[in-house]
Parts: structure tokens; C-alpha cells; sequence
């Protein structure tokens, strides 16, 4: 493999003129620049990404923390919409996962920050807000997506988790439902599970009072988890003509067990997810859900990373306001009025 010094043999410059060339840092004869160029290209030399980050203070990676690179379709929109954007502005993106874990996701962002990335995105659920400020109190800029972190407003791009919930439970509500269950996540720390639960909670007060906590069953938030769900609260005899799901994935895995049971879906039970996946229109029946535009929140997390880097819009920073999302239920054939 071809080093600099063999560059600057071949191009009969000094190692220091070749190193300037690299990294664009000081002016060069043009007779020495190309001879430079041209002996890189004749020797299929590459600069060392990590050697000129050092020289420029800028890797042009922007680094990004996801909680599961397996975890389905949810991270693979955000990693869509932050790539689109990193892509553009000539950037690279470079990926890691924190599996929900305190420990993974300390030791991810700690090699995120060795490898000189000019900012990173954080997808956390396990670190508390006090080490995330702590965190990202720091000159690289931090983003933290799918999450308020509160004295760090202007660096967050979240959804309103609790709005989504009181809307999907207020609709079965609405379609004469009482009894309705509430299937979610068993990991009380996650945010969005605390938030969305809230919202079902409000919305279920706001009607009848006091919530029947037994129509509430936790389970680990996928389609194994979900099954597990449904089948303890048909074991607690508790009665309920509606679920609503903390995501597609467990919702997915509840009309399986529904289904298996003899349930018609939606004429006895109703159902509302929350996420809008991709297999929520071919799932049957088609799934009612509230739509979670992650792609979108991909977008403008690393939109405002660029813009940070790039100093652009006032010194203010940008609108929280322009920073909040809000959830929409999208209705089609899981649910239907109770009988």
C-alpha cells in the first residue's frame, strides 16, 4: 500500500507539499499540485481519513446511534431519512447500535466521538436525561432523536408519544368501546413507553375515572411479545372489546394470537397500533394505527446537525417548535364500532 512518502518521492515534492495537497490547507504551485495528483492517481494512493481529520478538525462523518440495527422497520426509515440528508451535504454517516442497554450505548457513542464525528445523532432509551446532558455538553453537537431532553430543547427531534396514544384511545372510545386493553412495552424506562401509556391512561380517566389496571399488559415490544400480552390478559379473565398496541410489531404479534383463539377481528375485538409501518396495509385486516413520520424526524435530526456545523439560521438555533411532531391516526379495517 502506498504512503505519503512514496507520493512525494514519485512526485519529487516534499512530504509537507503532498500533505497540503491532501488537506487543502495552504496554497501550492499548480505545476506542484498536479504532479502530486498525478502520482497519487499512478500509485492508487488513499489519504487517511483519521490523519486528515486531525488536520482539519472535520471527519465529514456524522455519526449515528440506533437501538437496534435488527429491530425492524422503525430504524431502518430513520436511517433512511438521515442518510438522505448526510448524503447530500457530502457527508458520511457511520453506524452504530445501542441495544437499549445503558452500558452498549455509553461505549457506542465513546467510539462515535474517537472516530472524530463532526456530530452525533442519538437515538437512546436506556441513558437517563441527566448523562445525556452530560454528554453532550462537549464540542461535538449532539442530537437526540425520539427523545425530549429537557435543557437541550433546541438539539431534540421527538414526537408527541402521549398525544398519539389519547388519539388511538379516544377513537375507540368515540366507536362506543369501553373495555379497552393497553399492550406495551415491560422496560419501564423507556420514555415512549411512560408517555404513550400515559396518553391511553388520560384518555381512559378523562371518560370513566379510575383505570382497571388490569386491562394493562406488558411484554417485550415485538410480535413474540405482543402474543404473550394477549394471552395474559385472556388469562386474567379481564373483559375488553379493544387493544390498543405500543407499536405495529406487538400489534402484529396480538391478531395472530386473537386469530388463533377464534376471535374475529374487528367485529369482536378492535384493534389500533402505533407506528405505521410498512406491513401495516397487508396485514389482515388492514391495521388502524397512528402514523410515527420517523423518516421524516431522520431528516430534520440530520438537517440540523448540517446546519449546526455549518453555522446557518440565527444564533438562537432553530424553533423548538419546528423540532416537535405530531402524530396522526391513520384509520383502516382493525377496528369498528362495538356491537
Amino acid at each position: 500500500m502506498a504512503t505519503i512518502k512514496d507520493v512525494s518521492q514519485l512526485a519529487n515534492v516534499s512530504i509537507s507539499t503532498v500533505s497540503r495537497v491532501i488537506n487543502n490547507t495552504a496554497q501550492v504551485a499548480p505545476e506542484k499540485r498536479e504532479a502530486v495528483l498525478r502520482a497519487m492517481d499512478e500509485l492508487h494512493y488513499r489519504p487517511n481519513s483519521f490523519a486528515q481529520a486531525l488536520v482539519s478538525k472535520r471527519s465529514d462523518c456524522i455519526g449515528l446511534i440506533v437501538g437496534d440495527l435488527g429491530g425492524g422497520p422503525f430504524f431502518v426509515q430513520m436511517m433512511k431519512g438521515i442518510e438522505e440528508v448526510v448524503d447530500e451535504s457530502d457527508k458520511y454517516t457511520i453506524v452504530m447500535s445501542g441495544h437499549h442497554s445503558a452500558e452498549k450505548e455509553r461505549h457506542a457513542i465513546d467510539i462515535l466521538l474517537q472516530r472524530q464525528c463532526d456530530a452525533v445523532i442519538v437515538h437512546s432509551m436506556a441513558l437517563s436525561d441527566d448523562e445525556l446532558r452530560e454528554i453532550a455538553d462537549c464540542d461535538t453537537p449532539f442530537i437526540f432523536i425520539n427523545r425530549l431532553v429537557p435543557g437541550f430543547e433546541n438539539r431534540c427531534v421527538y414526537l408527541d408519544n402521549h398525544q398519539g396514544c389519547y388519539k388511538a384511545t379516544t377513537f375507540l372510545l368515540d366507536k362506543g368501546h369501553k373495555d379497552i386493553a393497553f399492550i406495551t412495552t415491560d422496560d419501564l424506562s423507556f420514555t415512549d413507553g411512560v408517555e404513550r401509556l400515559s396518553g391511553y391512561r388520560h384518555a381512559m380517566e378523562e371518560r370513566f375515572g379510575p383505570l382497571n389496571e388490569q386491562l394493562i399488559a406488558r411484554a417485550y415490544p415485538d410480535e413474540v411479545g405482543g402474543s404473550l400480552a394477549v394471552e395474559k390478559l385472556l388469562e386474567r379473565g379481564v373483559e375488553f372489546s379493544a387493544i390498543v398496541g405500543y407499536n405495529d410489531s406487538m400489534v402484529a404479534g396480538a391478531l395472530s394470537a386473537l386469530r388463533d383463539r377464534g376471535f374475529d377481528i374487528p367485529r369482536q375485538i378492535s384493534v389500533v397500533g402505533y407506528d405505521d409501518n410498512h406491513y401495516a396495509r397487508f396485514v389482515h385486516p388492514k391495521l388502524t394505527t397512528v402514523r410515527y413520520p420517523i423518516e421524516d424526524m431522520g431528516k430534520r435530526a440530520a438537517q440540523l446537525a448540517i446546519d449546526i456545523l455549518e453555522s446557518k439560521g440565527d444564533e438562537m438555533g432553530p424553533n423548538i417548535m419546528d423540532l416537535k411532531f405530531h402524530p396522526e391516526l391513520i384509520v383502516r379495517d382493525s377496528a369498528a364500532d362495538k356491537l
